[in-house]
Formats: structure tokens, sequence, C-alpha cells
């Protein structure tokens, strides 16, 4: 349960560097100060978990799960100079309500898709149920302006153009908390921050929100698998580049 074009290298140091970096923790977040790596498990930036054992003991048992609405309370201002003129001038929304929605639903949906889920979604939190919490901190657009001319530079310049994507790249960070919903119990935390992919092309490089949903879908999918596995289970990490196209 919970204890949850270059040569394109795939080891896992190579993948870990070239992964967006890990931002500051927001109030969300209860046990800031002991909120640390556990990659060997599970590949969120940080983690924390109740060890108590009368709280585990009861959390065992539960055998539901309810995803609650998202929070926007913590989240940052855009910080990408190309980003938010494009926002300022309507050419790309600040769309955190519709993702805060999509957030859910893709956690939602990865517990009643699984072939095996640990937990049963439900619709409101149960005496027989755990609660995921969560809250998008960062949401900056992936910038289609920019994108647009970085693309038809490779063309020209060659791939070496590529590199300025460094201002063109949009990132999401998450945190999310699971209490025990009936004596509403911490018992996991987790924070993690996600760029958009390294690519040769990818029709996603032109919506603001292509990569962000692609890491939603990722987070949701890790999440999942790390509350049915054992505690020897390594959850695999997602990778910094991609061939897909959409």
């Amino acid at each position: 349960m919970f204890g949850i074009v270059f040569s394109l290298c795939s080891c896992q140091t190579s993948n870990r560097l070239l992964h967006a970096k890990k931002v500051p923790l927001s109030p969300f977040i209860e046990q800031a100060h002991v909120m640390m790596p556990a990659r060997h498990r599970v590949p969120f930036h940080l983690i924390w978990r109740n060890f108590d054992r009368d709280v585990q003991w009861r959390v065992v048992k539960k055998t539901e799960i309810y995803v609650a609405p998202v929070t926007l309370r913590h989240l940052r201002p855009v910080k990408k100079v190309l980003v938010k003129k494009e926002i300022q001038q309507g050419t790309v929304k600040r769309d955190e309500l519709r993702m805060a929605q999509v957030l859910r639903a893709k956690f939602a949906n990865a517990f009643i898709h699984a072939p095996t889920p640990r937990y049963k979604l439900v619709m409101k939190p149960t005496p027989n149920s755990v609660t995921l919490e969560m809250a998008i901190i960062e949401l900056n657009p992936t910038s289609p302006t920019g994108n647009v001319v970085k693309t038809a530079a490779k063309f020209i310049v060659g791939p070496l153009a590529g590199l300025g994507g460094i201002f063109t790249k949009g990132n999401i960070a998450i945190e999310g908390k699971v209490r025990n919903s009936a004596t509403k119990e911490l018992i996991f935390q987790f924070a993690d921050n996600e760029a958009d992919k390294m690519t040769l092309y990818t029709v996603r490089d032109f919506r603001p929100y292509g990569h962000a949903t692609i890491a939603m879908d990722e987070w949701a999918r890790q999440f999942e698998e790390f509350t049915r596995t054992m505690p020897n289970h390594r959850v695999e990490e997602s990778k910094f580049f991609t061939l897909m196209p959409w």
C-alpha cells in the first residue's frame, strides 16, 4: 500500500538529470520539513509517509478512494515572460480552472481503468475510504507562438535552434495529500514538477497545456500503481523525451 537528435539515453541517471527540477513547496504541504525523495519506490520529487502503527492499522482496511476537487489556492503567477505576454494579449488562456478539473479526472480515471486497483473510486468520502487532496501550485503554459518560431528555425538553422525551447517551455507542479476519510489523519504526501518533454516534433508544442495533460496522465498512473504495489516495488519514472507526435 503506502509503504507508493543526439542519442537519447534511457538510463535512469540521465533521465533524472534532464527532468524538470523540483520547485519550492507551498503551504498546502503539512510536513514540509520531513518531505524527501524516495525514488527507489516512487518517482515523485518529494514524499512523506506516516509510519505510526495505529494510523497504518486503521488505513490498511480501507478499500475505497475519494478524489477531492483540486485546489488552486496556492497557484503561483506565470513565470515565463513570453507566455505571460501571450496571456496578456489573449492568444493564450490562463486556463487553471479547467486544468484543475482535468487533473482530478485523470486521477479518478486511473482507478476506474486499472486492471486490479487497490481502491474502488467513490463519489464522496465514506467510512471505508481514503481521500486524495491535490493542489496545482505552478502552471506555466507552453508558448505556441515561440514554438512556431523555434520549429521553423530548426529547418533553417538546424537542431541547435531547439535550444531556444528554454524560453517556450511550460511546466506544471502539483502537491497531493492522502487522508483517512473518517479520522482526517494524514497518511501520505507527495510533490512533483514536470516540464515539456524533449522532442523532435510534437503537436503538443503548439497547445498551451498539451504537455501538462501528458504529465497528469503519468502522475495518475504512477500514483495508482504506487497504492497497489508492495514496498519493494519501484514505480518507473516517465521519460524526459518523447517521439510521439501527438
